[in-house]
């Protein structure tokens, strides 16, 4: 973080760079970034037991509302 800090103060064309890194509102080096960190989790998902997973109703259920009502609050 620091690193940042002092990259940006001591350069300052740095900066330009990176925002001509966008595309719209994204930032392509953001976007890199998050997809990097999301893959390890990502990839240790166990695919061939999804049947069991939709299989339980009760569970999928909670755990919908749980991410998508109770989380955002």
């Amino acid at each position: 973080m620091f690193l940042g800090i002092g990259i940006g103060n001591y350069a300052p064309g740095i900066t330009r760079f990176i925002l001509s890194l966008q595309i719209g509102t994204t930032s392509i080096p953001i976007a890199i970034g998050l997809i990097l960190m999301m893959y390890p989790p990502l990839a240790k998902v166990k695919y061939e037991e999804l049947g069991k997973v939709f299989q339980d109703k009760k569970v999928l259920g909670l755990s919908l509302v749980q991410n998508w009502i109770v989380g955002p609050f």
